[in-house]
């Protein structure tokens, strides 16, 4: 038989109904986020064909706007009054565990952190087509932050997430990603490892973000490559990239302890090393070379080659090839 109703909620009603409210909630923050954006650059453009500051524009439409609604002019912004400063100044609000952590995984990424509002930054490319960023901040309570394709003006919502610190639920919609469109529980425990239930989100921002960058000057490739060649699977991708431009690889390691700079390298991606062999394979047409040696700056030696110099390089370097059947197994 059904329990009557006496106007009380359940505890399960209670819960339905706020999980209800806070799916609604995110649903209409990412909304609002989206239009956010698109007005964003609608102004930004606007302003920038007329010649005019975007927030005298800005200016503009709120008073057109405010004059076909309420049929006057836009009454002028009221100065702001000045502090008490006999009022002791309020205390700085804390910062959980949770605002930490996620906004030292957002800086990791690269994304610039606002202390107030919203920030946006384009992360490579243009305001046509580029790959930009964006973090707010409301208060400390909630924090978004996105990541928005535009090819050829159009935007496409690689990944949108609004984290609620308090309740510390997230909820994720992405059209690029199906699989991260749900609302999720972040957990009461938050471990020394991070946030646990957004690792696959942040996952595949830094893979879209790698993706899509431009590929490091040679320069900066070589600069940061001696931290990378003393470990797995580095050396094998490196060889592989020369491969894959038809020329062969050998790393001379350094005979000498070298302290590493105390900045920090860049962070290499396979196709910077596609692009480092590539240039490589471009210096071999032009100079008409089958050898190029580049020093590295801990003091060994990368040399490439050509398949047929094969012999000549190994015996320089009195090393027996690989593919010799004098070699010792494990011989680089």
């Amino acid at each position: 038989m059904a329990r009557p109703r006496t106007g009380r909620q359940t505890s399960a009603e209670y819960q339905r109904r706020y999980r209800e409210r806070k799916k609604a909630q995110g649903a209409m923050a990412q909304t609002n986020w989206m239009l956010d954006v698109r007005l964003t650059d609608a102004i930004r453009h606007e302003a920038k064909a007329r010649g005019l500051r975007e927030s005298e524009f800005a200016t503009d439409i709120l008073g057109d706007w405010y004059e076909a609604r309420f049929g006057g002019r836009l009454p002028p912004a009221q100065p702001e009054a000045p502090p008490d400063t006999s009022a002791p100044p309020p205390q700085p609000a804390s910062i959980n565990a949770t605002v930490e952590l996620l906004l030292a995984k957002l800086e990791e990424l690269g994304f610039i952190i606002p202390l107030q509002g919203m920030a946006t930054q384009c992360l490579h490319g243009d305001e046509r087509n580029g790959l930009w960023a964006t973090v707010t901040l409301n208060g400390l309570d909630t924090i978004e932050f996105g990541l928005v394709e535009r090819t050829d003006g159009f935007a496409q919502n690689i990944l949108h997430c609004v984290v609620d610190t308090v309740t510390r639920r997230a909820w994720l919609t992405s059209d690029a990603y199906g699989e991260l469109n749900q609302g999720r529980d972040i957990g009461t425990k938050i471990s020394t490892k991070g946030l646990q239930a957004l690792d696959d989100a942040f996952a595949r921002l830094r893979e879209f973000i790698m993706a899509k960058r431009k590929p490091l000057r040679y320069d900066e490739t070589l600069a940061a490559l001696p931290h990378y060649l003393d470990q797995e699977p580095s050396r094998s991708l490196l060889v592989l990239a020369f491969q894959r431009m038809g020329l062969e690889l050998v790393h001379v390691p350094p005979t000498d302890l070298v302290i590493s700079a105390a900045e920090a390298p860049q962070n290499v991606a396979l196709h910077d090393l596609n692009a480092l062999a590539q240039y490589v394979r471009q210096e071999f047409l032009r100079m008409g070379k089958t050898v190029c040696t580049f020093p590295l700056w801990d003091g060994g030696e990368l040399i490439a080659y050509a398949p047929e110099a094969r012999a000549f390089v190994y015996a320089g370097l009195r090393m027996q090839p690989p593919d010799s059947p004098n070699a010792e197994e494990g011989q680089p």
